[in-house]
């Protein structure tokens, strides 16, 4: 934690002057209002919707959003009054609390980063078996981990892991041993497991789609045989082919015209021959009546429809768990570079220390509206929350007024 007392001779006075502190005061305030009303809105969302609750995935996010909640309520007012102030005036036993709970709710948020990627590479290479595995149980246990591991990393310094502080002063220890144990499980090691999590991610979503694409491809050039069985025993093959379509919403269009060409020439082939039985093979593993291959037609383009609905899903997902991958290194890395480097005597100059140190603060902010902008079902679940908020508040504005 960032100290900051400034001392004129023995006397300390705050860092700020009246305009200094109304910005710094607005501005902060601010920041805490988009992680406390935004993080409530995930967990509000996800408790509303049925559909969203049932997806236990979406417990790890509930989770990461309560801590990130708990980050603007209990931990940045007294982290602003300090700012303010300048010196810490409230005792040492609320020092360390606020200390303790600094370090647990920004680990637990981070290491929950860890947990939903994890689960999301387990649904990614086994995606047939892995999520009739995701039980609650098994979702409690990542959960448990996450706060577990926070804990053990936020209390050593409330059992004397810490140099003595001076009057005044609330920061976090400074001791080598402990700013290496508390930055490598906070930060470091959980950042090299995202990115080699995420790295393996995106190799087996980029190579699903280049078989897709092959699949494709080679759908585009079989053609499709259709075997007509006159009365004299003689046989006429016509070939149709039923070309892919990129766009989910005309999956049906292709196979429905190649159906209505094939009648067409049955048609035609029926005044010159009596025709007495028809046999269609599609693929030459199918055998039935015009209907019948219709109906198989369509059929195969409603499942390749509900094929490419998924993959999109898993694509959105995973860019989903990149972008908030990106947003957590960027908002932390400067801040534990300097935590680091300021163990070992090498201090930044204050005004960096605390424009990064208040970037990672914002990453508390930062996830829910990653949610709400890259997942169709959250944005829908929570312009319903905000519907029901607006109908709650405009009779008390009435009233006020």
């Amino acid at each position: 934690m960032l100290n900051v007392t400034c001392s004129e001779g023995d006397t300390k006075v705050a860092c700020l002057n009246l305009g200094e502190a109304a910005l710094t005061i607005s501005s902060m305030l601010t920041v805490m209002l988009i992680i406390i009303f935004g993080n409530l809105l995930v967990v509000v969302t996800v408790y509303r919707n049925r559909k969203l609750r049932m997806q236990r995935q979406n417990w790890l996010i509930v989770s990461l959003a309560v801590a990130d909640m708990l980050v603007g309520l209990l931990v940045m007012p007294l982290t602003l009054t300090y700012e303010i102030v300048g010196e810490w005036t409230m005792g040492i036993v609320l020092c360390e609390i606020w200390l303790a709970l600094d370090v647990l709710f920004v680990t637990a948020s981070i290491l929950h980063i860890c947990a939903i990627s994890l689960d999301r590479y387990f649904s990614v290479t086994s995606p047939l078996t892995y999520p009739s595995t995701r039980t609650p149980k098994k979702m409690f246990i990542y959960i448990g981990v996450s706060w577990i591991l926070s804990l053990l990393i936020c209390l050593p310094p409330i059992f004397g892991w810490r140099p003595e502080r001076r009057d005044g002063e609330c920061s976090v220890s400074t001791d080598i041993g402990y700013v290496l144990y508390s930055s490598l499980g906070s930060f470091y090691i959980p950042v090299v497991i995202l990115i080699i999590v995420y790295a393996k991610i995106y190799s087996i979503t980029i190579r699903h789609s280049r078989q897709r694409l092959k699949e494709t491809e080679r759908r585009d050039q079989t053609l499709n045989m259709l075997t007509v069985k006159t009365d004299k025993n003689k046989h006429y093959n016509m070939e149709y082919e039923i070309e892919d379509n990129s766009d989910p919403a005309d999956d049906e269009k292709p196979a429905r015209e190649a159906i209505n060409k094939v009648s067409w020439q049955l048609r035609k082939l029926s005044e010159e021959l009596p025709v007495r039985a028809v046999k269609v093979s599609l693929d030459t593993n199918h055998s039935g009546s015009i209907d019948q291959a219709k109906a198989r037609a369509e059929e195969t383009a409603h499942s390749e429809k509900r094929r490419r609905k998924l993959k999109a899903k898993e694509r959105q997902a995973t860019l989903l768990l990149g972008i908030i991958l990106s947003a957590f290194i960027l908002s932390w890395l400067p801040f534990f570079l300097m935590y680091v480097i300021g163990a070992f005597g090498y201090e930044a100059p204050p005004l960096f220390f605390k424009f990064f140190f208040w970037l990672g603060y914002c990453n508390s902010g930062i996830n829910p509206v990653i949610y709400t902008v890259f997942n169709r079902e959250f944005k829908r679940g929570l312009c319903k929350q905000l519907h029901k908020f607006e109908r709650f508040i405009r009779p008390l504005v009435r009233l006020y007024k």
